[in-house]
């Protein structure tokens, strides 16, 4: 019996390249974003799937584990600050 072992890395890499292949379209002409859409849409599916209820939250820890996956996670800005 074979045991299947699941991680955050395969999972996410899996997510995104389901996403990026079927179901983002075309980039855009212009200068490239500094995060795709298939890596924004990956981000926000990680974030209810591992259970993350709250922005900040999910931001500090995908920041502190996820860098190497996704090297551009934008900061936290609380919109009472702006």
């Amino acid at each position: 019996m074979s045991v299947v072992k699941t991680d955050p890395d395969t999972l996410l890499t899996a997510l995104y390249v389901f996403l990026d292949d079927h179901v983002i379209g075309r980039r855009r002409i212009g200068r490239p974003p500094l995060l795709s859409d298939a890596e924004l849409l990956c981000l926000a599916i990680a974030q209810v799937l591992l259970g993350f209820p709250r922005e900040r939250h999910w931001i500090r820890y995908a920041r502190k584990h996820l860098r190497h996956l996704f090297p551009y996670i934008p900061a936290f800005r609380s919109s009472a600050s702006m």
